[in-house]
């Protein structure tokens, strides 16, 4: 990530000192070269090759014939001078240098002429003419005919003529104006293919904003200018009227003032556009444009515009644009837009945007949007998003008002308001509506509605579904739990699993491998009563139903509590908390009358599955079941009650008595 501090120190450099950031100059590079006797255009040759540069002179002011000596190891500008002198100025442009005599008086001048290819002798239509060292340049029309207006500035003008498809060639054209018919070469044939970018476009040339700016002579004149030309300062109205002339588009520029919008080669240093800033290869430096930034290669520095930034490369720095920033490789710095940020490479730093973050490779940094964070590849730190985040592996955590997913890893935890889903989390989840991780979770999850794992380290909560498909560590709570192995517990209304460590505290709670039971059994308050058991040993859930058997057709129904803890091997206790409803007559009865009993008893086992059962319980009644003056009904209760209160319209009778029967588990 790029920091603050860093950043303002490197744009007042930038600013202040532009010459600093341009790359090696041909005249720069180191050559060397030792000859004794050679002919002037040899040696002259021979610099060329060694240093790989083309280089370019008028045969009639340098004397190629004449017979030189040179011993030199250092920059080519010393060979040069070393070669022809202090006469000649040495022109460099694109990988040209040119010798251009330094005499004569100015005085303009018109050179016209025609280029034809040398293979067809037919002409070749819209190649550039360009006077080196001049902003004068021209394209050739349908015939191949042209006119260039010359400074005047030598007695002999550099002219180069150029074309995608056939090899430079310079022409030195007299005060005359007299230009011979020019015969271009033609490149080495290559069948000619499509051409591949590793971006949907392949230069700024190629966007929509760009053509409509910049005309289509202008974009064709700078294809064919295989120069680059320096200034210190330009100032454009539009892209074709500039200071830099016909050549805008082949300049690189310092500082750069566009009134509306301007055109150039690139820039090293401070530009400033009303509408457009248009680049078609690097900008070293700050863009501030009313509009939109435009970059066709690579951008090293800040970027600002009211609505778009767009790099068609790398960006190393920052982006802040009112609507959209796009980089279509690498980021290594920050995007802060209104609307979207959107980065086809991969990005060190950090994504702001008011609706979306877009990287399509990996995020070694944080994603931060009102809308939807998006990476198909690796975040290794943040995604906080207002609706959504998505991502292949997450580093560290996603926060999101809406919904977050990671098609495989989360290192740090996810928090979504709607739902969570990854396929490993460690960290937990929460979110109030649903979890999910196919394989599995550490951390534990927090769902108010669902939470879903493969296996789980750290307990589930919810408020309604938790679900575990294999090992379940630290316990669930929920209003359903379900778990193949639970090491923990279960609390909830409905606890499912196959096999449980713990205890499950519920309505209702099955264990495959639990506690199952099923009792026929007799009290003194109704001759028969069917029970099962379920969940585990230690607390399991009891249901029974007594059916209407005796005389009176009296009848009930009852759940509760119960525990069996082992005395021995095949003796234990049986202590059991619950309420039964009895109706006494066959005919429902509207009213309450409810029997609570807290009983003790000892079982015996036999044939590992039978046993038989007898104990005392602690019995009380509560009942509302009066006739229409007010008196109670209920028989239920013995002559020998210890305690008889009556509350309102409930009255509480309690008694001892017992319950004794015979249990098969299953």
């Amino acid at each position: 990530m790029v920091k603050v501090a860093d950043l303002r120190t490197v744009l007042f450099a930038l600013i202040l000192l532009p010459g600093s950031l341009f790359g090696q100059p041909i005249l720069k590079r180191t050559v060397h070269v030792d000859a004794t006797r050679l002919r002037l255009s040899e040696a002259l040759s021979l610099v060329a090759r060694e240093a790989d540069f083309k280089l370019s002179y008028n045969a009639a002011v340098v004397n190629g014939d004449s017979l030189v000596t040179v011993a030199v190891d250092g920059t080519v500008e010393h060979a040069l001078r070393i070669l022809v002198g202090q006469r000649f100025e040495l022109k460099e442009t694109g990988n040209h240098i040119i010798l251009l005599d330094k005499g004569g008086a100015r005085r303009k001048f018109a050179i016209t002429g025609s280029v034809f290819d040398a293979g067809s002798g037919g002409p070749v239509a819209y190649a550039s003419v360009h006077e080196v060292d001049g902003k004068n340049v021209t394209s050739t029309d349908a015939l191949g005919t042209f006119r260039l207006e010359a400074s005047g500035e030598r007695d002999r003008t550099a002219v180069l003529v150029m074309r995608k498809e056939y090899h430079d060639t310079v022409v030195y054209v007299g005060r005359d104006g007299r230009f011979d018919r020019l015969g271009l070469k033609k490149r080495s044939v290559v069948e000619r293919v499509d051409p591949i970018c590793l971006h949907d476009r392949c230069g700024v040339e190629d966007l929509g904003v760009a053509r409509l700016l910049v005309s289509n002579k202008q974009l064709e004149g700078t294809a064919n200018l295989d120069i680059e030309e320096r200034r210190k300062w330009q100032i454009a109205l539009i892209p074709n009227v500039s200071t830099n002339g016909d050549i805008a588009g082949a300049v690189v520029n310092n500082v750069s003032l566009n009134v509306l919008a301007g055109y150039s080669r690139g820039l090293e240093g401070f530009e400033v556009g009303g509408v457009a800033n248009i680049e078609s290869r690097d900008v070293k430096g700050m863009q501030i444009a009313g509009l939109t930034n435009l970059v066709g290669r690579n951008t090293n520095g800040v970027q600002i515009a009211g609505a778009v930034n767009h790099t068609m490369r790398t960006l190393e720095g920052v982006q802040i644009a009112g609507f959209g920033n796009t980089v279509w490789d690498t980021l290594s710095g920050v995007q802060i837009a209104g609307g979207a940020n959107v980065v086809k490479g991969g990005l060190r730093g950090t994504q702001i945007a008011g609706a979306c973050n877009v990287a399509t490779q990996n995020v070694d940094g944080i994603q931060i949007a009102g809308g939807i964070n998006v990476t198909p590849m690796d975040v290794r730190k943040t995604q906080i998003a207002g609706a959504a985040n998505y991502a292949r592996n997450v580093a560290g955590a996603q926060v999101a008002c809406g919904m977050n997913v990671a098609r495989d890893s989360v290192g740090g935890g996810q928090v979504g308001f709607a739902a969570n889903y990854a396929r490993y989390v460690s960290g937990g989840q929460v979110s109030f509506g649903a979890n999910i991780v196919p394989n599995a979770v550490t951390g534990g999850q927090v769902g108010f509605g669902l939470n879903y794992a493969g296996s789980l380290a750290g307990g589930q909560f919810t408020f309604g579904l938790n679900v575990v498909s294999g090992k379940a560590e630290g316990g669930q709570v929920g209003t359903v739990n379900f778990a193949r192995l639970c090491e923990g517990g279960q609390f909830g209304i409905l606890n499912l699993s196959d096999t449980i460590t713990g205890v499950p505290i519920g309505f209702l709670s099955i264990s495959l491998k639990g506690y199952h039971q099923f009792d026929v059994s007799a009290t003194e308050v109704l001759p028969m009563t069917i029970t099962i058991r379920t969940g585990v040993r230690g607390f399991h859930n009891v249901l029974f139903w007594s059916p209407g058997l005796g005389a009176d057709g009296a009848w009930g129904f009852g759940y509760g509590f119960g525990s069996a803890p082992h005395l021995s091997k095949r003796s234990s206790l049986e202590i059991e908390v619950s309420g039964e409803q009895v109706v006494e007559q066959r005919a429902w009865v509207d009213a309450v009358n409810i029997v609570g009993r807290f009983g003790i008893r000892y079982a015996y086992t036999f044939a590992d599955r039978i046993s038989v059962f007898a104990g005392p319980s602690l019995n009380t009644l509560a009942t509302d079941w009066t006739d229409s003056e007010g008196n109670f009904l209920s028989a239920i209760p013995p002559a020998n009650t210890f305690f008889d209160l009556v509350h309102g319209e409930v009255r509480f009778q309690s008694w001892i008595g017992y319950r004794a029967g015979v249990g098969v588990r299953f």
